[in-house]
C-alpha cells in the first residue's frame, strides 16, 4: 500500500510539473508557424458555421481530415477563439502523452522505467515546443501511444469489444491527420504480434468485424462533409486523404528532403536528452540475445517507424515527433538497466537533479521568454491598436475588414476572436481593384459583390516590404495609417516589424459614401 501511494505521487507530481510547462505563458505567444492554417480555418468555420467544408484564406482546403479543427471550434465556440482554446487540445494530447509513457514503461519494463521515460518525455524541448502549436501532430503522437497502451492492456484479449476500442482509437487517430494513424501503431506492434506466431489468434472475424465499424466512424466527417457541405465546395476530402498520404509518401510533391534527414532530426528532436536513447541502442545490439522480450519490442518499434519516415521521400523535422515517445522510453530503459546492474534502484538524486535543472530551463525559455518576446509590438498589439481606434467610432460587430493585396494570416483571428466569432469575415482582393481614389475603390466593391459597402465602417488592411512602403498610399486622402510596431524579440534581434497597415476612415464623405451604395443621385 505505500509503494502503491508512494508512485500514485510520483505520478502526481511528474504530471503536476508538466502541466506547469505546457500551460504557462500558453497564452502569450502569437499564432506561429503553421498553427496559422488551424486559426484560419478554424475562425472561418465559426464565422459561417460551416463546419464540414474548411477554407484558408477564403479558398477550399481539405489538407487535412475535419477532426482537428473540431476540437478547435468546440472550446472556441463556448470561450471565443483566443490562443487557449486554439491550443488546448495539442496540450491536453501532450500531457495524455506523457501519462502513456509512464503506463508503457513502468507495465512492460523494469520499475522506474515509466517515471524516468514520462520526465525525459516532459523536459525533451521540441516535444514541448509542438505540443504548445496548434497543429495535429501531437494529437498523432497521443493517438499512437493510446493504440499501443490499448493493445498492452491485453495483447491475447480476442474479445470483439476490445478490439473495436482498438479500431477506433485509429480511427480517431488517423482523423486528425491522417491515414499513419492506422500505419504506426501496426508498425510498432508488429514485432510483438509477430513473435511465436500471435498475429493467428488475432486473425478472426471479430477483428474484421471491428474494423468494418471503425471504418465507418472514419467515414462519418467526410460523409457528413458530403452531405452537408456546399455543392459548390469543390475538393474531396478521401482524395486528398490519397494525395497526402499515398502520393506524398511515393512521388512528394513538396518538403523534400535528403535520406539522411531523420539521422539529424531524430537526436536534435530528442534534446537534451539524445545521448540516453542513443546509448541504450548500442547497448541493446551488444546484448540483443539476452534482451528481455519487451526491450526488444522497443528496440523494433523506433528502428521500424524510422525506416519508414525515412522510406517516405516527403519529409521534415516534426514528422518525427511520434518517435520522440519511444526514443525517449528506449533511454529510460538504459539507464534504469545500467543502475540495476551496479545495485542501484529507481532514478537516483544525480537524475533528479538533472531533470529538475531541465524543467525550469524549459519553463524559463517556454513560459517566460518567449512570451516576452512576442509583447511590446507585434500582430497582437497592432490588431488591438486598430479595433481600438475602430471602436471609437462604432462597436467592432458593424465593421467590415477588407484586404487589399496580401496582409499578414495571423491577423484574421487577432481582429475577430475576442467574444464574437460571428463577426464579418475578411474580404480579399489581390489584385484588379482600382487605385485612384477611395470613392472609385468603394463603386467597384458594390458592383461586383451587389453589397452595399459603408466605407465609413470598412478597414482596409495590407502588407508593406517595410513601414517606408505604403503600397496604398493613394488612400492617405481620406485614411489614417496604423502601422505594426517591431515586438520585443523583433527589437532586441534589430529586425523591423513585420510591415501590417491598416486604413482606417476619417472622414464622412457623402460623395464617398453615395458611390459606395450606388446611390447617387441622378
Amino acid at each position: 500500500m505505500l509503494e502503491w501511494k508512494g508512485e500514485r505521487r510520483a505520478l502526481a507530481i511528474l504530471l503536476g510539473v508538466s502541466a506547469l510547462l505546457l500551460f504557462f505563458g500558453l497564452g502569450g505567444r502569437e499564432v506561429w508557424g503553421p498553427e496559422v492554417r488551424w486559426a484560419d480555418i478554424v475562425l472561418q468555420m465559426l464565422q459561417s458555421h460551416d463546419y464540414f467544408d474548411p477554407y484558408l484564406n477564403g479558398a477550399p482546403y481539405y489538407d487535412k481530415p475535419l477532426l482537428s479543427y473540431w476540437l478547435i471550434t468546440a472550446p472556441a465556440s463556448l470561450f471565443g477563439l483566443n490562443h487557449w482554446t486554439l491550443r488546448a487540445s495539442s496540450v491536453l494530447s501532450a500531457l495524455g502523452s506523457i501519462w502513456l509513457v509512464w503506463w508503457l514503461g513502468e507495465h512492460l519494463l523494469r520499475k522506474g522505467t515509466g517515471l524516468l521515460a514520462g520526465w525525459l518525455l516532459a523536459t525533451t524541448f521540441y516535444f514541448l515546443f509542438w505540443a504548445r502549436v496548434a497543429t495535429a501532430d501531437v494529437l498523432t503522437v497521443f493517438g499512437v501511444l493510446a493504440a499501443v497502451a490499448w493493445y498492452w492492456r491485453g495483447p491475447d484479449d480476442t474479445r470483439f469489444s476490445r478490439y473495436l476500442g482498438f479500431c477506433v482509437i485509429l480511427s480517431l487517430t488517423s482523423l486528425c491527420k491522417g491515414l499513419i494513424g492506422f500505419i504506426l501503431p501496426a508498425l510498432v506492434l508488429a514485432p510483438h504480434l509477430f513473435s511465436a506466431g500471435r498475429w493467428r489468434r488475432h486473425l478472426n472475424l471479430r477483428l474484421l468485424a471491428a474494423l468494418l465499424l471503425a471504418g465507418g466512424v472514419y467515414a462519418i466527417p467526410f460523409l457528413l462533409s458530403h452531405l452537408y457541405g456546399q455543392p459548390s465546395y469543390g475538393e474531396s476530402g478521401l482524395a486528398l486523404v490519397f494525395r497526402e498520404n499515398v502520393v506524398r509518401f511515393f512521388q512528394p510533391f513538396d518538403h523534400q528532403g535528403p535520406i539522411y534527414s531523420y539521422l539529424i532530426y531524430l537526436p536534435v528532436y530528442t534534446l537534451p536528452w539524445a545521448p540516453l536513447w542513443i546509448a541504450g541502442l548500442w547497448f541493446a545490439a551488444r546484448r540483443w540475445k539476452q534482451l528481455e522480450p519487451n526491450a526488444r519490442w522497443l528496440v523494433w518499434a523506433l528502428v521500424l517507424l524510422f525506416l519508414f519516415f525515412t522510406a517516405s521521400g516527403s519529409r521534415r523535422s516534426y514528422y518525427v515527433l511520434p518517435l520522440v515517445p519511444f526514443a525517449q522510453l528506449l533511454g529510460a530503459w538504459w539507464v534504469i538497466e545500467y543502475r540495476h546492474a551496479r545495485g542501484r534502484t529507481g532514478i537516483g538524486r544525480p537524475w533528479g537533479r538533472a531533470l529538475a535543472v531541465a524543467a525550469v530551463f524549459m519553463w524559463l525559455v517556454l513560459g517566460i521568454a518567449y512570451p516576452w518576446s512576442n509583447d511590446g509590438g507585434g500582430v497582437m498589439t497592432f490588431a488591438r491598436e486598430v479595433r481600438s481606434q475602430a471602436e471609437r467610432a462604432a462597436p467592432w460587430s458593424q465593421w467590415r475588414v477588407l484586404v487589399l493585396g496580401d496582409s499578414d494570416a495571423k491577423l484574421p483571428m487577432y481582429l475577430n476572436s475576442r467574444d464574437e466569432p460571428q463577426a464579418h469575415p475578411f474580404f480579399y482582393l489581390r489584385s484588379g481593384y482600382p487605385q485612384s481614389g477611395s470613392a472609385a475603390l468603394f463603386a467597384w466593391l458594390h458592383e461586383r459583390t451587389g453589397e452595399d459597402w459603408n466605407p465609413q465602417r470598412t478597414v482596409i488592411v495590407t502588407q508593406a516590404a517595410s513601414h517606408k512602403d505604403r503600397p496604398l498610399a493613394w488612400l492617405g486622402a481620406d485614411h489614417r495609417i496604423i502601422e505594426a510596431q517591431p515586438n520585443n524579440g523583433q527589437r532586441l534581434a534589430h529586425r523591423p516589424g513585420e510591415g501590417s497597415l491598416a486604413y482606417l476612415p476619417v472622414s464622412t464623405g457623402a460623395a464617398v459614401v453615395e458611390a459606395a451604395t450606388g446611390k447617387a443621385a441622378d
